[in-house]
């Protein structure tokens, strides 16, 4: 009787076993996933495009938004409100990191706003930003804060796309704070870097 217990548990196992492998052989691997599946909720809240009148504009606009979306920009160029991101605040930056190689540093606003925004930028030097994480000032951005070195490889068609999207966006006047001084470390001992949510108010 034993025996018999012993051999139904081993096949239970061998079956149980080849199941599970089964299982996972057969659930589509993420990154064959269309990207709309993960950025079809974000894409049904952000600014409509429809008030470009040249169709040509507007679907390079379009590319441009996706490409933002989809490499979730949105995530740190936000600002916060009482209940998680502000949607009348959509890409006027807010979103607060802490290195200890860059120190405090606050998102950028994104919006085409000329005195907080990008209004008096070209497009030379957004796409400068993007691909080699240069600032207008000539400072250097840390790649640990802003990703850019996960950019550096888009076409040239991609990063004029995404220039023409944020010249699309309302202006939206919203003051970022210069960089501070400052290491997550002197937050949490041993930490390389730190990111939280902040709200800067609308200024």
């Amino acid at each position: 009787m034993k025996r018999i217990l012993k051999w139904a548990a081993i096949v239970l196992v061998v079956v149980a076993s080849g199941g599970f492998v089964a299982f996972l052989y057969f659930i589509p691997p993420l990154d064959r996933m269309p990207a709309d599946t993960f950025i079809k909720g974000e894409l049904a809240g952000v600014p409509s495009l429809d008030g470009i009148a040249d169709p040509a504009e507007r679907a390079l606009a379009e590319r441009g938004k996706y490409i933002i979306v989809s490499n979730s920009c949105t995530g740190c160029h936000v600002t916060a409100g009482e209940q998680g991101p502000d949607p009348t605040m959509y890409l006027a930056g807010g979103g607060k990191f802490m290195s200890n190689t860059s120190g405090t540093v606050v998102a950028s606003n994104l919006t085409p706003d000329r005195e907080t925004g990008l209004g008096t930028r070209t497009d030379e030097q957004i796409i400068r930003v993007l691909r080699s994480g240069v600032l207008s000032n000539g400072r250097m951005a840390s790649h640990r804060v802003m990703p850019w070195s996960a950019f550096s490889n888009w076409t040239d068609e991609d990063l004029h796309a995404v220039v023409a999207y944020l010249r699309h966006l309302k202006p939206i006047r919203h003051a970022i704070p210069d960089p501070e001084p400052g290491t997550a470390e002197a937050i949490v001992p041993g930490a390389v870097e730190l990111g939280y949510g902040a709200d800067y108010g609308k200024k």
